[in-house]
């Protein structure tokens, strides 16, 4: 499903009522457990949102690119963050307090209701992604996190005609996987011509295969 996305006539108005930042490459924007004080809206870039382990170990949530926002635990009273956010590639923000944020969305009803569509987005990812880790084996979280990604074409995160330009470690760190078992995977669907692998990049070729691999007895492991 194509993520709802903020035009750039709205993101003029939403810096308005907020103030912009800029965070370079790889910087940590905020960390779990920090303040939940500011909704954020990408301007520009694309960011990470993981959750990390006192080991150093990271699971990737989300990438999130131009248009969407991020933060949302910022509505919540007294909230702290629930996740890490690290900035993919050099990132331009607009930040709003909720206080600020109150009165553009009750001047702009469009607005308004792309940030409960986003709100919304966010709890069905996240409902996905934990029926994905409790009920699928390592084939078929690859197969769908493929399809899902490369549902339809997305400029802001280089996703065109059917490819992810993602390393195996990318996916990997996307799926909570290790990454010799993303590429064994990866491998295997190679064989069946479902897809082809470049360097960080994976083609999807067949999305009828990948989609059937939940009735392919072969792949029920």
């Amino acid at each position: 499903m194509e993520a709802v996305k903020f035009t750039n006539e709205e993101m003029n108005q939403l810096s308005k009522a907020g103030y912009q930042r800029h965070y370079a490459r790889n910087e940590i924007i905020y960390l779990e457990g920090d303040a939940a004080n500011t909704l954020c809206i990408i301007r520009s870039g694309r960011v990470r949102v993981l959750l990390a382990t006192p080991e150093g170990e990271e699971l990737t949530i989300e990438i999130v690119e131009k248009g969407r926002l991020f933060g949302e635990s910022s509505f919540l009273s007294k909230s702290v963050r629930p996740t890490t956010v690290k900035a993919v590639t050099d990132v331009d923000l607009i930040c709003c307090t909720i206080s600020q944020l109150i009165p553009c969305l009750c001047q702009n009803p469009a607005i308004l209701t792309k940030v409960l569509q986003h709100c919304s987005g966010t709890m069905n990812h996240l409902s996905y992604a934990l029926h994905s880790s409790r009920f699928m084996n390592r084939y078929q979280k690859v197969a769908s996190f493929l399809l899902e990604e490369t549902e339809t074409d997305n400029p802001d995160k280089e996703i065109m005609e059917h490819c992810l330009p993602y390393s195996h470690e990318e996916i990997a760190m996307c799926l909570g996987m290790a990454r010799p078992t993303v590429s064994q995977v990866l491998k295997a669907f190679e064989k069946e011509g479902w897809v082809r692998c470049a360097y960080r990049k994976v083609y999807v070729l067949d999305q009828e295969g990948l989609a059937g691999i939940g009735q392919n007895e072969k792949y029920m492991i």
